[in-house]
């Protein structure tokens, strides 16, 4: 039988792409808002239903970072413009980024998101400082400005991060108590 040709049903070699067997699809589970994909293979592609989700999701999670890292590196241009250095407004402005962050971030982009607020608060301030010219960057000045550095933007790391983490836990209790009502029995481990 080798190199010999079978003959398939209805003519078609490849029974994906026999109109036949397309229309004989057996319904799945119903979806949010009643759309499901048309029988005419314009849907997602089988097993990939969830991919443009999931693609939306990592957007949704690098906008919320992203404006959490404008409203603080605002927050600590204008501080730097009054004062010369980040302070507390800057700790305040990256507070507020973290809470807007926090809220609109997705559940795996929150796992991503825990780790920006030191990092992003510490780029600003590396920013701010050298923008302001407040510090020399040569051998010992160098460890200096790091070290001030590391104390001008530590308020603004800790606020970020205690608000950043307040809002997720919020949002989980929130979500883990609209999920203890619509669980079934199914999965209590009896």
């Amino acid at each position: 039988m080798t190199g010999q040709r079978t003959e398939a049903p209805n003519g078609y070699d490849d029974l994906a792409r026999d109109p036949a067997q397309a229309s004989r699809r057996v319904p799945g589970p119903r979806r949010r808002g009643g759309r499901r994909p048309a029988a005419d293979g314009a849907g997602p592609a089988p097993g990939r239903a969830g991919s443009r989700s999931r693609a939306g999701g990592g957007r949704r999670a690098v906008r919320a970072a992203l404006v959490a890292l404008v409203v603080a590196a605002a927050g600590a241009a204008v501080e730097t413009a009054l004062a010369g250095r980040p302070g507390w407004g800057f700790a305040v402005a990256a507070a507020l980024g973290a809470a807007l962050a926090a809220r609109t971030c997705t559940r795996a982009g929150a796992m991503w998101l825990i780790s920006a607020p030191p990092l992003a608060a510490a780029a600003i301030t590396v920013v701010c400082e050298q923008v302001a010219g407040t510090a020399t960057v040569q051998g010992k000045g160098l460890t200096t400005a790091a070290v001030r550095w590391a104390v001008d933007g530590f308020p603004a790391m800790a606020a970020a991060e205690a608000v950043l983490i307040v809002v997720l836990t919020v949002r989980g209790v929130r979500a883990g108590r609209r999920g203890g009502r619509k669980r079934s029995g199914r999965n209590s481990g009896a």
